[in-house]
């Protein structure tokens, strides 16, 4: 099934939305989920380009563990503080041997009366290319096919009282150009980013299908604030598959 885009503004921010064709309660609840987690990265992302401190150093430039400085107090928020970081799963992929079985998910969480447990990583995107980076291949592969489809089993015997268990990789993909911030620069990425989204969804399709691809287009006065070393991040990408819930222990108790 194909997405749709549309564009939205939420706190005098631009953001492009997707959307499946999808009615289920657990894709909801997940697209909700999403949806407001990529709009409140964007509101505590901003917080550094600041003037009061003289602060101009971005959370979605480097990696997942910086990343993590706006992603999980705004989970937490959404939440209501029913969060957990790294959290013990069984896997039972044969990736993994006997020794090897005991891992962690990045986070466990409960929204919307359903738990979630999610895995997460980041990786860049040169918007003027017209080739996906074999880097954020791998890293979807890994993710999705490795770490979120290894622990069926043990998300069976979660014994919380909710209405199942949704696997969701969250893959943040930070746009970028090796070129100095412009008026020019920032509208041509706003021009073909649908192109970008298309691509990407194409390119993902291959090891597992994305079901939601979205993005905020950085403010362009944060894009041209904070150029790095003559490189423009001009939006932030994500990209995530919803798994279907999975009834545990936990469901069998909720009326």
């Amino acid at each position: 099934m194909e997405l749709q885009f549309r564009h939205g503004i939420v706190n005098n921010q631009s953001f492009v939305f997707s959307m499946k064709e999808s009615q289920e309660d657990y894709y909801l609840a997940a697209y909700d989920l999403l949806r407001n987690l990529l709009i409140g990265i964007a509101k505590r992302s901003r917080l550094f380009c600041s003037n009061k401190y003289d602060i101009c150093d971005y959370p979605f430039v480097y990696t997942e563990r910086q990343l993590d400085s706006v992603l999980l107090p705004e989970l937490s928020s959404l939440c209501k503080g029913f969060v957990f970081a790294e959290y013990p799963v069984t896997r039972n992929s044969k990736k993994y041997d006997a020794d090897n079985s005991k891992g962690r998910v990045d986070y466990w969480c409960i929204y919307k009366g359903f738990s979630f447990v999610i895995e997460l990583k980041h990786s860049y995107h040169n918007f003027h290319t017209n080739v996906t980076k074999r880097e954020t291949l791998h890293r979807w592969s890994t993710m999705n096919k490795y770490q979120l489809g290894s622990i069926n089993n043990d998300l069976r015997n979660f014994d919380e009282r909710t209405k199942g268990v949704i696997r969701l990789s969250l893959h943040f993909i930070t746009a970028e150009c090796g070129k100095e911030p412009s008026n020019e620069l920032i509208n041509d990425f706003k021009d073909n980013e649908r192109n970008v989204f298309e691509r990407l969804y194409h390119d993902l399709k291959i090891i597992a299908e994305p079901d939601f691809i979205s993005a905020w287009e950085i403010d362009n006065k944060m894009v041209k604030k904070c150029p790095y070393y003559g490189k423009s991040y001009l939006g932030l990408i994500l990209v995530s598959k919803i798994y279907k819930a999975i009834l545990h222990v936990g469901s069998q108790k909720v009326q």
